[in-house]
């Protein structure tokens, strides 16, 4: 069985890698391997304070909350892999929508969704 924590990280490496696809053509080198890790070490650790950020403030009592807090994840994984610039983009918010729903749909994602969702929200009740 996979532990919450491998969930959502499979899922996010997932999202990474069919965005990456679809914005690189293959070959493309992007500097150096140290200096690609690192970076991407960084991003992640920035990624993840946000979504702290942003889940913590999310209303307890909202029987929406993990639907959110799925959404909050999917739309900051997008983001720094699209391009910040799209946070103005309405546009963006609904590929956002449309993506969610269409995971949502497969009743293996969902549980893999709703595992993660779970994970996001406990962690952020330590954090209180």
């Amino acid at each position: 069985m996979t532990s919450p924590i491998n969930a959502s990280a499979q899922i996010a490496a997932l999202i990474r890698s069919q965005v990456a696809s679809l914005r690189k053509p293959p070959g493309t080198a992007t500097g150096s391997k140290s200096n690609t890790k690192q970076g991407k070490l960084q991003q992640e650790r920035d990624i993840a304070g946000l979504i702290a950020q942003r889940v913590l403030v999310i209303d307890p009592d909202d029987p929406q909350r993990e639907r959110k807090a799925f959404r909050i994840f999917l739309e900051s994984v997008l983001l720094a892999e699209l391009g910040g610039d799209l946070i103005n983009d309405p546009a963006f918010y609904q590929m956002v929508e449309d993506v969610q729903q269409q995971m949502e749909s497969d009743p293996g994602l969902a549980s893999t969704i709703s595992q993660a969702a779970r994970l996001l929200l406990a962690s952020q009740k330590n954090k209180k």
